[in-house]
């Protein structure tokens, strides 16, 4: 790896040093991208959403600055994937694993956030030095009572902009969750889940 430049290196050492402004989804204003397939799944998605698989609170632990604690992970499903996603499909739904199963065909959706985590750098040329985030975390649809998925995506989300101070942590998280969902989407595009899943009970 290359040394780091003197002035990266004095802010991953200042922002390491301070305490960070805790980071609330709720406040977030996340934009949502718009997918390249614009037809609908006729069928309704049931996204479960589970507290013991996906907790509400996160920490995200790494170099560059002291834990940042993530609260809202499930605003994250319940409004920015629930409106995602209903781009896609005729209904979206998000509640516990208790609630009630739609009647007729219906496909389920399950969300997990493997990690959260911060990163000293780049995320390419052009991009500015400093600290970012990273999530790594899945999103699976499957027809009820289905043997096996019909959609899977597992990837990694990286912030667009860097944190540039300890109270400048929001933005940075913001753009995480939008990163996120346009992977997601451009996935979603990429491997024409449309045309597999629109077949579903033919």
């Amino acid at each position: 790896m290359r040394p780091l430049r003197p002035t990266l290196l004095a802010l991953a050492l200042a922002l390491a040093g301070c305490s960070m402004q805790p980071v609330h989804v709720a406040e977030m204003e996340t934009k949502i991208p718009q997918p390249g397939e614009l037809r609908r799944i006729e069928h309704p998605l049931f996204i479960i959403l589970d507290p013991a698989k996906l907790p509400d609170t996160m920490t995200a632990l790494g170099p560059g600055v002291k834990p940042i604690e993530v609260d809202g992970l499930h605003t994250f499903v319940e409004r920015d994937l629930q409106r995602t996603m209903t781009q896609l499909f005729s209904t979206v739904t998000v509640g516990p694993p208790s609630l009630p199963a739609p009647s007729g065909i219906f496909l389920t959706g399950e969300v997990l956030v493997n990690s959260l985590s911060s990163f000293v750098g780049t995320r390419g040329p052009g991009t500015p030095s400093g600290v970012y985030v990273r999530m790594q975390w899945s999103f699976r649809i499957r027809a009820y009572g289905a043997p096996a998925d019909a959609f899977i995506y597992q990837g990694t989300a990286e912030s667009t902009v860097p944190i540039a101070a300890t109270n400048s942590t929001q933005p940075a998280l913001q753009t995480l969750f939008e990163d996120a969902l346009r992977r997601l989407v451009s996935h979603y595009d990429g491997q024409k889940a449309y045309d597999r899943m629109a077949r579903i009970g033919a």
